[in-house]
């Protein structure tokens, strides 16, 4: 019963998980090897889904966050060196580069607009700087859980706008 609820519940809201990944990396095809991973990463830990509306919710989550995580290592091995003129398969790249770079800052200035200081500086911290929870938490002299919890309402409020401007 809830491996077919979670199939049917990701199917049926796979095109906006679609473009979900897609807003996060800026490539399709992308996308779509995330979508993959991460229906992979559900069905591994299918056993806490009880409803469509769980199984809706943990897909978008774990969308998200294996989009951000794939953006992440993209952009860490994406890095080249500035010494060596570019060669003409390298001007496509510098394209994605520079496409991709501005997906990073539109979403960057919704942030600024739409979170509270509070939580726009423990998203810079974290989702950007790559900061971890107990360097943010000495940094900000607070516990590593109200770290958590306000990151955690961050990337909701994010959602929620991602969500409202997109459906």
């Amino acid at each position: 019963m809830r491996e077919s609820v979670l199939t049917s519940t990701f199917l049926k809201i796979r095109d906006r998980l679609r473009c979900l990944a897609t807003g996060i990396v800026g490539d399709a095809d992308d996308a779509e090897d995330i979508l993959h991973d991460a229906f992979c990463k559900l069905w591994i830990n299918h056993k806490g889904i009880q409803s469509e509306l769980d199984a809706s919710k943990l897909s978008y989550t774990t969308v998200r966050n294996t989009a951000i995580d794939s953006f992440r290592r993209n952009r860490a091995h994406s890095l080249t060196s500035i010494d060596y003129g570019m060669e003409p398969a390298e001007s496509l790249d510098s394209y994605e580069e520079n496409e991709e770079s501005a997906v990073c800052d539109a979403v960057l200035n919704l942030s600024r607009k739409i979170l509270n200081d509070r939580q726009y500086q423990i998203f810079i911290m974290h989702d950007v700087e790559g900061l971890p929870y107990p360097e943010i938490a000495q940094k900000l002299s607070i516990s590593q859980e109200n770290v958590r919890t306000i990151l955690s309402r961050a990337r909701k409020t994010i959602r929620e706008e991602y969500r409202r401007k997109n459906f």
